[in-house]
């Protein structure tokens, strides 16, 4: 799995902290992990500090997966805001947790 974080062992993925994103596999939504299951809001994406709660959110990756309830999870590096809420470090990601960027005053996006 892409950005794969392992607890004790010099990681090869995102530097912490990080979210976890993946697709859900019915409507191809971009989703977050949180501590309750899976979330379209990127606001409530858990966020991980440590090695162990990265190491947790691959698991419930790879338990989603095999559920088939989403695809591709991964590992976002992440800053926080002023708020504290999660913002995507690479370009790409935080498009990805804005949304479409057509037509962006509709939508999910619009909201987040």
């Amino acid at each position: 799995m892409a950005g794969e974080v392992k607890a004790g062992a010099k990681s090869k993925g995102p530097k912490l902290p990080v979210i976890m994103s993946a697709n859900d596999l019915l409507d191809g939504e971009v989703v977050f992990l949180t501590r309750e299951g899976w979330t379209l809001d990127p606001r409530a994406a858990l966020v991980a500090d440590d090695a162990e709660t990265a190491a947790w959110m691959e698991e419930e990756g790879r338990r989603g997966v095999g559920e088939n309830r989403i695809v591709d999870p991964y590992l976002v590096a992440v800053s926080r805001d002023a708020g504290g809420l999660p913002v995507a470090s690479h370009f790409r990601e935080a498009i990805r947790q804005k949304g479409p960027t057509m037509l962006p005053q509709y939508g999910k996006q619009a909201e987040f």
